[in-house]
């Protein structure tokens, strides 16, 4: 055959397996879709101010903050002192070098000056301080460099050395004192060549005092010679490796999940909450030692502690609120966090709404299992997939609710990201108040020294405006504390809240009758040991009003007491004395006793 006769059928046959390529392209796409990355607006960082009317006011220098190095151990993370003080606390004045106005130290009984201030303190600051403190304040100092140092401190020659164990606690009492013994250190303290003289110690890590106090004037200084910052941040929002990332703690798992933050290993199914009992220390055992505070109870309805109700449902819907009902009538109320495609009507919503139930978003975040993409194209052609963002879900979901807000959110399947602060810092920047991501699937108990929603942070040491609110007790718990036994705890001391998680499938398909028995009992035990069961929204709700609230204090001395009657040896020696005289002169006048007293202001 000729090569001629077969040249016209050439762009024919040219146009046919273009057509099959163009197909096959097209056949490819379709299930094989382009994915399109999206990148969210990185979240600026917080500087929290606050003029509230307190006793306590606390000074940070957020710019000494940001530029301190990395790593995590050289981070300055002196905001750990805003979730301390306001969870301990309550109200607190939030000032910096630049704000600290003479009337704002004037109202204040109590300065704290934190790390990042300490190490440049101008001379006219400090000698307003120092006068502050001779008229009997109280100012507390964390590892003071240069004037401070030298004027209220110890030495501090003796080098910085990591932290091994608390081995001294002035007058903690038991339990609390071993439980604060045990607890794993990540932190530096300053040692001294020799104590400050006529100091009282109030704690010691590896026997050097890191704690202490002095009286000056009428007054007292108490230095905090170790890292408080980075030993309250380890142990509740969790520890990066050196170059500030999350790893898998498991050789088969590549994807890094909430129980890879865990600081410690000793911390996984740990009965006491560390970092509540360290906060405390410092507030009632320190600082009310020489400046006695009035504070806000934590709880409302002057609980002895809450338990959180957490249901987590990705395929019931409408029915993922059962359980609602129930509680309801136990005057109790709980969080519902469910997915944008579980199957939740606005009717639905609308029901567990009216039941109490706070509705949350059960978040399916991008690169993990559970993330899922939306295809985009036209006319049935998809070649492009795009991941459904966190803003998308959250809008999804808004416009199922009755309320068009969603302040509260989990990872789905327990996930994290490698960046160690990351989902906090997109989560913020879309609304969310509270999430409820940490876990330790399986066991239960205090694995991030807390049951309260503490205060998050970025990587750069700031606040990133999102409390994390741990699950004390996990669904399907097979190994640590019980309920019951975390209760009597709180109860007896502790006075924690306690998350408990349930999801509401697990009685659907294959009911589980000892477990719903567990918690149907459960209530029995919340009201024994004076809890109450609330939302995660109500309770972040409560906490934010008492740290917006006004509690003030002032110590008056010399003031008289009430004239008392005598004692009947009293009378029968007024009585001997008047006789001596023939009653002529007038009968003695009553003793007069003074005391000191305390007045207290509260705007609630």
């Amino acid at each position: 055959m000729s090569t001629r006769r077969q040249r016209p059928h050439t762009p024919y046959r040219a146009l046919l397996w273009a057509a099959v390529a163009l197909a096959g392209l097209l056949y490819y796409f379709q299930h094989s879709p382009w994915h399109v990355d999206v990148s969210a607006p990185p979240l600026k960082a917080l500087e929290i101010a606050r003029e509230a009317k307190a006793d306590v006011v606390l000074v940070l220098n957020y710019d000494a903050i940001k530029k301190s190095p990395a790593p995590f151990e050289k981070k300055d993370w002196s905001s750990a002192w805003i979730n301390l003080l306001e969870q301990e606390i309550g109200p607190i004045t939030i000032a910096t070098p630049r704000s600290l106005s003479h009337r704002i130290l004037e109202e204040s009984r109590v300065v704290i000056l934190s790390a990042s201030v300490t190490a440049d303190m101008p001379t006219s600051l400090l000698n307003q301080i120092t006068k502050h403190v001779e008229q009997g304040n109280l100012l507390v100092i964390e590892r003071p460099k240069g004037a401070l140092r030298d004027a209220f401190s110890a030495d501090g020659r003796a080098s910085v050395r990591r932290g091994q164990q608390v081995t001294f606690l002035r007058d903690l009492s038991e339990p609390y004192a071993s439980e604060l013994k045990q607890m794993p250190l990540s932190t530096d303290y300053v040692g001294s060549v020799r104590a400050l003289h006529q100091s009282t110690t109030l704690m010691s890590i590896d026997g050097a005092p890191v704690v202490y106090a002095k009286q000056i004037g009428s007054g007292h200084v108490v230095t905090i010679d170790f890292d408080l910052g980075e030993q309250l941040v380890a142990l509740q929002q969790g520890k990066p490796d050196r170059r500030g990332e999350v790893v898998s703690g498991d050789p088969k798992r590549a994807l890094p999940m909430t129980q890879d933050l865990v600081m410690h290993e000793d911390m996984v199914g740990a009965r006491a909450p560390y970092a509540d009992i360290l906060e405390r220390f410092i507030v009632h055992g320190v600082i009310s030692r020489y400046s006695p505070l009035p504070v806000f109870w934590l709880y409302p309805y002057n609980a002895q502690g809450v338990v959180v109700g957490l249901h987590e449902d990705n395929a019931l819907g409408d029915g993922g609120g059962w359980m609602l009902k129930h509680e309801s009538s136990q005057q109790a109320t709980s969080t519902i966090l469910t997915t944008t495609d579980s199957g939740l009507s606005a009717a639905g919503a609308a029901t567990m709404h009216r039941m109490g139930g706070d509705i949350g978003l059960s978040w399916r975040m991008h690169n993990t299992p559970q993330g899922y993409e939306e295809r985009l194209g036209l006319a049935g052609f998809e070649p492009l997939a795009r991941p459904v963002t966190l803003d998308k879900q959250l809008k999804r979901l808004k416009q199922t609710l009755p309320i068009n807000t969603v302040r509260t959110a989990k990872i789905n399947g327990d996930y994290w990201s490698s960046a160690w602060a990351t989902p906090f810092e997109d989560m913020s920047a879309n609304g969310v108040h509270v999430d409820m991501s940490y876990v330790t699937p399986g066991t239960s108990g205090y694995a991030w020294g807390t049951g309260l929603p503490f205060l998050a942070f970025s990587a750069d040491g700031m606040p990133i405006g999102i409390r994390e609110l741990p699950t004390v007790v996990p669904d399907r718990m097979k190994q640590g504390p019980t309920l019951t036994q975390l209760l009597e705890a709180s109860q007896s001391g502790h006075h924690m809240a306690i998350t408990l998680s349930i999801n509401p499938a697990n009685f659907a398909d294959y009911p589980d009758m000892e477990s719903f028995e567990s918690w149907l009992h459960s209530f029995e035990a919340i009201k024994r040991t004076q809890h109450r069961m609330m939302s995660a929204q109500r309770l972040n709700t409560f906490m934010r009003r008492r740290r917006a609230s006004g509690i003030r204090s002032r110590i008056v001395h010399h003031v008289p007491l009430p004239r008392t009657k005598r004692t009947p040896q009293e009378q029968s020696k007024l009585k001997a004395a008047q006789d001596d005289k023939n009653d002529k002169l007038p009968p003695l006048p009553l003793p007069q006793k003074t005391a000191i007293l305390l007045r207290i202001t509260v705007e609630s």
